[in-house]
Protein backbone atom coordinates (compact mmCIF):
# COMPACT_ATOMS: atom_id res chain seq x y z
CA UNK A 1 0.00 0.00 0.00
CA UNK A 2 1.14 3.78 -0.61
CA UNK A 3 1.69 6.26 1.75
CA UNK A 4 -0.54 8.58 0.09
CA UNK A 5 -3.12 6.21 -1.03
CA UNK A 6 -5.43 3.41 -0.32
CA UNK A 7 -4.39 -0.07 -2.14
CA UNK A 8 -2.44 -0.19 -5.29
CA UNK A 9 -2.88 0.56 -8.65
CA UNK A 10 -2.59 -2.98 -9.75
CA UNK A 11 -5.43 -3.38 -7.89
CA UNK A 12 -7.82 -0.53 -8.52
CA UNK A 13 -6.88 -1.54 -11.93
CA UNK A 14 -8.51 -5.03 -11.60
CA UNK A 15 -11.29 -3.77 -9.07
CA UNK A 16 -12.63 -1.91 -12.42
CA UNK A 17 -12.03 -4.48 -15.12
CA UNK A 18 -13.90 -6.65 -13.28
CA UNK A 19 -16.79 -3.38 -13.18
CA UNK A 20 -16.43 -2.78 -16.72
CA UNK A 21 -15.23 0.97 -15.81
CA UNK A 22 -13.19 1.44 -19.65
CA UNK A 23 -12.82 5.16 -18.17
CA UNK A 24 -10.47 4.32 -15.71
CA UNK A 25 -8.33 1.98 -18.28
CA UNK A 26 -8.37 4.39 -20.53
CA UNK A 27 -7.08 7.14 -18.50
CA UNK A 28 -3.25 7.13 -18.07
CA UNK A 29 -1.37 5.58 -15.65
CA UNK A 30 -0.35 9.53 -14.33
CA UNK A 31 -3.96 10.31 -14.28
CA UNK A 32 -5.19 7.23 -12.46
CA UNK A 33 -2.58 7.71 -9.62
CA UNK A 34 -3.20 11.45 -8.92
CA UNK A 35 -6.98 9.98 -8.99
CA UNK A 36 -6.03 7.77 -6.24
CA UNK A 37 -4.66 10.18 -4.45
CA UNK A 38 -7.09 12.44 -4.52
CA UNK A 39 -9.87 9.76 -3.99
CA UNK A 40 -8.12 8.33 -0.54
CA UNK A 41 -7.63 12.19 0.65
CA UNK A 42 -11.46 12.59 0.05
CA UNK A 43 -11.94 9.52 1.72
CA UNK A 44 -10.29 10.68 4.72
CA UNK A 45 -11.85 14.14 4.82
CA UNK A 46 -15.15 13.22 4.60
CA UNK A 47 -15.24 10.18 6.59
CA UNK A 48 -12.83 10.26 9.35
CA UNK A 49 -15.13 11.93 12.01
CA UNK A 50 -17.21 9.46 11.81
CA UNK A 51 -14.83 6.34 11.97
CA UNK A 52 -13.86 4.72 15.18
CA UNK A 53 -10.68 4.45 16.93
CA UNK A 54 -7.84 6.91 16.12
CA UNK A 55 -4.73 6.15 13.28
CA UNK A 56 -2.26 3.75 14.91
CA UNK A 57 0.58 5.94 13.59
CA UNK A 58 -0.35 8.75 15.53
CA UNK A 59 -1.66 12.40 14.14
CA UNK A 60 1.31 12.27 11.22
CA UNK A 61 0.00 9.03 10.17
CA UNK A 62 -0.81 10.12 6.12
CA UNK A 63 -3.71 8.37 5.83
CA UNK A 64 -6.70 7.47 8.59
CA UNK A 65 -6.41 3.31 8.25
CA UNK A 66 -4.97 1.83 9.67
CA UNK A 67 -6.67 2.25 12.91
CA UNK A 68 -6.74 1.05 16.74
CA UNK A 69 -9.29 0.79 18.53
CA UNK A 70 -11.43 0.55 15.59
CA UNK A 71 -14.77 -1.52 15.82
CA UNK A 72 -17.62 -2.27 13.44
CA UNK A 73 -21.32 -1.20 13.76
CA UNK A 74 -22.00 -5.12 14.74
CA UNK A 75 -19.09 -4.61 17.58
CA UNK A 76 -16.49 -6.49 15.52
CA UNK A 77 -12.89 -5.24 16.18
CA UNK A 78 -10.86 -4.26 13.74
CA UNK A 79 -7.18 -5.05 13.84
CA UNK A 80 -5.11 -1.91 14.19
CA UNK A 81 -2.85 -2.93 11.65
CA UNK A 82 -4.87 -3.28 8.36
CA UNK A 83 -6.88 -1.62 6.23
CA UNK A 84 -10.79 -2.78 5.70
CA UNK A 85 -10.86 -3.87 1.78
CA UNK A 86 -14.31 -1.76 2.25
CA UNK A 87 -11.92 1.40 2.59
CA UNK A 88 -9.41 0.54 0.15
CA UNK A 89 -12.65 0.19 -2.29
CA UNK A 90 -14.77 3.58 -1.46
CA UNK A 91 -11.02 4.77 -1.98
CA UNK A 92 -11.43 3.26 -5.78
CA UNK A 93 -14.76 4.26 -6.12
CA UNK A 94 -14.16 8.24 -5.12
CA UNK A 95 -10.87 8.03 -7.59
CA UNK A 96 -13.30 6.89 -10.58
CA UNK A 97 -15.36 9.60 -9.39
CA UNK A 98 -12.09 12.50 -9.32
CA UNK A 99 -10.88 10.83 -12.55
CA UNK A 100 -13.91 11.78 -14.45
CA UNK A 101 -14.60 15.12 -12.84
CA UNK A 102 -10.91 16.38 -10.69
CA UNK A 103 -12.19 17.98 -7.52
CA UNK A 104 -15.72 17.22 -7.55
CA UNK A 105 -15.53 15.18 -3.85
CA UNK A 106 -13.78 17.98 -2.19
CA UNK A 107 -15.69 21.47 -4.08
CA UNK A 108 -14.60 25.14 -3.36
CA UNK A 109 -17.38 27.25 -2.37
CA UNK A 110 -17.00 31.01 -2.10
CA UNK A 111 -20.92 32.78 -0.83
CA UNK A 112 -20.20 35.59 -2.34
CA UNK A 113 -20.11 33.84 -5.59
CA UNK A 114 -23.15 31.64 -5.16
CA UNK A 115 -25.93 32.45 -8.02
CA UNK A 116 -29.41 32.81 -6.93
CA UNK A 117 -30.90 33.69 -10.39
CA UNK A 118 -29.78 33.00 -13.58
CA UNK A 119 -31.60 34.58 -16.68
CA UNK A 120 -30.15 33.68 -20.37
CA UNK A 121 -32.38 34.94 -22.96
CA UNK A 122 -36.26 33.25 -21.73
CA UNK A 123 -34.54 30.70 -19.58
CA UNK A 124 -34.71 31.70 -16.10
CA UNK A 125 -33.19 29.64 -13.19
CA UNK A 126 -33.07 30.37 -9.66
CA UNK A 127 -31.12 28.44 -7.11
CA UNK A 128 -31.81 27.71 -3.49
CA UNK A 129 -29.96 29.82 -0.72
CA UNK A 130 -28.85 28.31 2.13
CA UNK A 131 -29.52 30.43 5.42
CA UNK A 132 -25.87 30.12 7.20
CA UNK A 133 -22.33 28.84 5.74
CA UNK A 134 -23.01 25.84 7.42
CA UNK A 135 -26.05 25.07 5.19
CA UNK A 136 -24.29 26.16 2.12
CA UNK A 137 -20.87 23.67 2.97
CA UNK A 138 -23.74 21.16 3.25
CA UNK A 139 -25.51 21.45 0.65
CA UNK A 140 -22.85 21.83 -2.05
CA UNK A 141 -20.64 18.54 -1.00
CA UNK A 142 -22.12 15.09 -3.15
CA UNK A 143 -24.03 12.51 -1.54
CA UNK A 144 -21.84 9.61 -2.52
CA UNK A 145 -24.41 6.67 -1.59
CA UNK A 146 -21.94 3.76 -3.23
CA UNK A 147 -19.42 5.17 -0.82
CA UNK A 148 -21.93 5.64 2.51
CA UNK A 149 -22.80 1.86 1.88
CA UNK A 150 -18.96 0.74 1.08
CA UNK A 151 -17.99 2.30 4.58
CA UNK A 152 -21.20 1.69 6.59
CA UNK A 153 -19.83 -0.89 8.75
CA UNK A 154 -16.97 1.61 9.92
CA UNK A 155 -19.02 4.34 10.77
CA UNK A 156 -19.96 4.95 14.38
CA UNK A 157 -23.90 4.91 14.86
CA UNK A 158 -25.50 8.37 14.51
CA UNK A 159 -27.61 8.45 17.05
CA UNK A 160 -30.48 11.14 17.87
CA UNK A 161 -30.29 13.44 20.30
CA UNK A 162 -32.08 12.97 23.57
CA UNK A 163 -33.54 15.49 25.62
CA UNK A 164 -33.96 14.79 29.57
CA UNK A 165 -35.95 17.56 31.86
Amino acid sequence: MSASFYGTLAAADAYFVDRGNVAWAAASDGDRLAALVRGSQAIDSLYEPRFSGQRAGGYDQALSWPRVGAVTVNGEIVAGDVTPLAVTHAAYEAAALELSEPGGLTPVIVAARTVKREKVGPLETEYAVAATSDEMIASAKPVLTMLDGLLYPLLRPVLPGILVV
